[in-house]
């Protein structure tokens, strides 16, 4: 009976290490990525530093947003406040607040590497 007891308590240890590795493992990619991917960014934009490809064939690549752009300014282009090209931007953000900035500052860090 003891060593019943002891097997189980030993199996289902080892499911609840399985468990906890598995889901520390599932978030890989950084918030902001995860956030451009989910609001569906890639339909008219790339990040080909990050394998991030689009179908559009013209898609606008964001690889190198940082050399230009500050994520003050990210987040007015992305809420219509602001300009590019004496452009707004075609959709404006529909996700929190705290999301876009999380957004713009990841956009933000998308540099070219020295």
């Amino acid at each position: 009976m003891k060593n019943i007891v002891l097997f189980l308590l030993f199996i289902v240890s080892i499911v609840a290490l399985f468990g906890f590795a598995f889901s520390m493992a599932q978030n890989k990619e950084p918030d902001g990525q995860k956030l451009f991917t989910d609001n569906k960014c890639t339909v008219c934009h790339s990040v080909t530093s990050l394998g991030i490809t689009s179908n559009k064939k013209d898609a606008v690549d964001l690889s190198k947003t940082g050399d230009t752009y500050k994520a003050d300014f990210l987040i007015q282009y992305l809420n219509k406040e602001s300009k590019i090209n004496n452009k707004v931007h075609k959709v404006a953000f529909k996700g929190s607040s705290e999301d876009l900035t999380i957004l713009a500052g990841w956009l933000n860090s998308n540099k070219t590497k020295k």
